[in-house]
């Protein structure tokens, strides 16, 4: 398994975040290396997913594991129209959105839907250019978004408020109690940190002084990526991942701890390694289009509840989904979700998490949606659906579990 290969060094790249050019002495020195942790990753938690029962087409019935469901229709207009969503984030009082629309921005709505801001991409005051992600922090209510180089902080109503120029370079981060937790790229490592730039989880307080990293990568050649590799429901601890590294890690910040919490088996039909050499993409493509293997992109979800696992197949074409009981380790999923229409919008592919609901998305023109009759749904929301139109903004389904 990719698990064993966790010591394996990060091959560096010629295009590294890392530049040395970058970073001032002063910045450096700032973040107090000499000081880090490098945390030993703990086994004894570890839970195997044996998912080889699942690699082939297949229909698992999704409808019956629902328990609850929420709509927040999100209002259509020339201002808050949304194109292609890669990141959501649903607070107590509004939704952050991450959008692909002309190179990346964020559009803010209230809980329940209705248009409060876009900010966009460009260079004038308060706006994104290079946006990778964006946190939200719970206790200070703050919107945070990752602009290469800075964070920048803005109120929920999307006013900015203030920047800060990073020591280093990453693609995700989150926020915990009293800091951050960041995650770079594999192959694309901090050499101005030393031996403790190849990790690519760095723990950081509020002022970027670097407590502690951990986790190193797999050499890769150009492969694909994941957007998100953090998952941080609760606030205290954060689930790592990795594309094509079948391990999922779980750090702790109260303790410092980082535990590797679960391995993804699927032997059967596991993309070989020697994959992730190729150069280009191109090649990488054409080889996984051509042989019948899947492959972890680093995809993960959960809540008190249930854990949700994603594997990929490009020579079939499809999305793996497979949805755990923490309580009793039952596994149910497939490629294809079975569920009756008239009951629940199509959303057995969940995109995120808010508290313990799976966040999905549904795009009226694609999906469609008419639930008139639906005994899951409250009278509100099925009174919103039906104002939906084919070319009106995607729907955010929230929805939680039975017991299984």
């Amino acid at each position: 398994m990719v698990f064993f290969l966790l010591q394996a060094a990060v091959v560096g790249c010629s295009n590294r975040q890392g530049d040395n050019t970058r970073y001032s002495l002063e910045q450096i020195k700032a973040m107090q290396i000499d000081s880090t942790k490098v945390l030993q990753v703990e086994l004894d938690s570890l839970i195997e997913i044996d998912l080889n029962h699942y690699l082939k087409r297949r229909t698992f019935d999704f409808g019956s594991l629902v328990n609850e469901i929420d709509i927040i229709p999100l209002e259509t207009s020339s201002e808050s129209l949304v194109a292609n969503v890669t990141k959501v984030i649903v607070s107590d009082s509004n939704v952050f959105i991450m959008d692909r629309l002309n190179d990346y921005g964020i559009i803010i709505f209230t809980r329940d839907g209705r248009f409060v801001k876009r900010i966009s991409n460009g260079r004038g005051p308060g706006e994104l250019s290079r946006l990778y992600d964006i946190a939200y922090d719970q206790e200070r209510e703050e919107l945070i978004a990752y602009q290469h180089s800075y964070l920048v902080y803005y109120s929920v109503s999307g006013d900015y408020l203030r920047q800060v120029k990073l020591p280093f370079g990453f693609l995700n981060f989150t926020i915990v109690p009293n800091g951050y937790v960041f995650k770079a790229l594999d192959g694309q490592s901090n050499p101005h940190l030393g031996e403790i730039g190849e990790y690519s989880m760095l723990v950081c307080d509020k002022d970027f002084r670097l407590k502690a990293v951990g986790v190193k990568g797999i050499p890769m050649g150009k492969v694909l990526t994941h957007r998100d590799y953090l998952n941080n429901r609760d606030a205290g601890q954060v689930m790592i991942t990795h594309s094509y590294l079948d391990t999922i890690y779980q750090f702790e910040n109260a303790s410092s701890r980082l535990r590797a919490r679960y391995v993804l088996d699927y032997s059967s039909k596991r993309m070989p390694d020697r994959f992730l050499k190729f150069d280009s993409f191109r090649d990488f493509n054409t080889a996984i289009k051509e042989n019948d293997f899947f492959f972890f992109l680093g995809k993960y979800l959960e809540t008190d509840l249930h854990n949700v696992f994603f594997l990929h197949n490009y020579y079939q074409g499809v999305g793996l989904v497979v949805y755990r009981s923490k309580k009793t380790g039952v596994l149910i999923g497939g490629t294809d979700a079975g569920y009756d229409t008239n009951e629940i919008p199509p959303c057995a592919f969940p995109f995120g998490v808010s508290q313990n609901s799976f966040i999905s998305i549904v795009y009226p023109g694609v999906n469609g949606m008419s639930l008139p009759n639906s005994t899951m749904l409250s009278d509100e929301d099925k009174h919103q659906i039906s104002l939906i139109g084919e070319t009106d903004n995607p729907v955010l389904v929230l929805f939680k579990l039975k017991d299984f």
